[in-house]
């Protein structure tokens, strides 16, 4: 998948370029935080038992300072992504041990038609995985320039 078709999936009211949790739950929250401040959701907290459930099957904190914190909810009628970075770092039970600066929140209906979640989650994995370019996301002015980054070739 495009990683452009993927981005269609976000906005600048998804993207948090400052998060300032230091732990794994205080993340998971700022982010659901964000999430409703970005969209018309109104139910927090099925979404945030939804995603310490996925959590408490392992940690989605999987590359190098990167977390793709996801699932499926009846609480959203399309794939949502919001984007988050911080500075400092979130200690979120990296498989490494290290801190995580980059976060990608998908969240899914259940009904998915074309599988947009999965391949969007993988499209996003496989592209971050590029150590420059975290680099260069992390220094991104914006969300358009964040995007711009993305996109590159």
């Amino acid at each position: 998948m495009d990683i452009a078709e993927v981005l269609k999936h976000t906005s600048p009211e998804l993207f948090l370029p400052d998060l300032k949790a230091t732990d794994k739950q205080s993340a998971l929250a700022e982010l659901v935080e964000g999430l409703l401040a970005g969209t018309k959701i109104s139910n927090p907290e099925t979404i945030m038992k939804m995603l310490q459930s996925r959590e408490a099957l392992g940690s989605t904190a999987v590359g190098p300072g990167i977390a793709f914190p996801h699932g499926r909810t009846l609480a959203v009628q399309r794939l949502t992504i919001l984007i988050a970075r911080s500075a400092a770092g979130v200690d979120f039970d990296s498989e490494d041990g290290n801190k995580t600066h980059l976060f990608f929140m998908l969240i899914a209906p259940p009904q998915d038609s074309g599988h947009q979640y999965i391949k969007s989650l993988a499209a996003l994995i496989d592209r971050v995985q590029d150590g420059d370019l975290r680099d260069k996301l992390m220094a991104a002015e914006g969300y358009d320039d964040f995007c711009a980054v993305m996109k590159e070739d």
